[in-house]
């Protein structure tokens, strides 16, 4: 089961990494901010225990079907 504040936590730990110019982990954590984030989203949205798949583009597909409408911001 997803912990909750994990994804907020990584994102903290991306936005840490990337103010010390560590960019590998600042993208590695702001991966798995968005992949817990659409994770959860599963919970919520299509009421079912997310995929055990990583990639986020594939997850957000996935959330899209049931009619899902993402905030404008994400598909900029």
């Amino acid at each position: 089961m997803l912990r909750v504040g994990a994804a907020r936590e990584d994102l903290v730990d991306a936005e840490d990494a990337l103010k010390r110019g560590q960019w590998f982990r600042a993208a590695f954590f702001a991966q798995q901010a968005v992949e817990k984030a659409f994770k959860a989203l599963f919970l919520i949205v299509r009421r079912e225990e997310p995929p055990r798949i990583y990639t986020v583009t594939e997850l957000y597909a996935m959330l899209k079907e049931p009619g899902f409408t993402p905030p404008s911001e994400l598909e900029q």
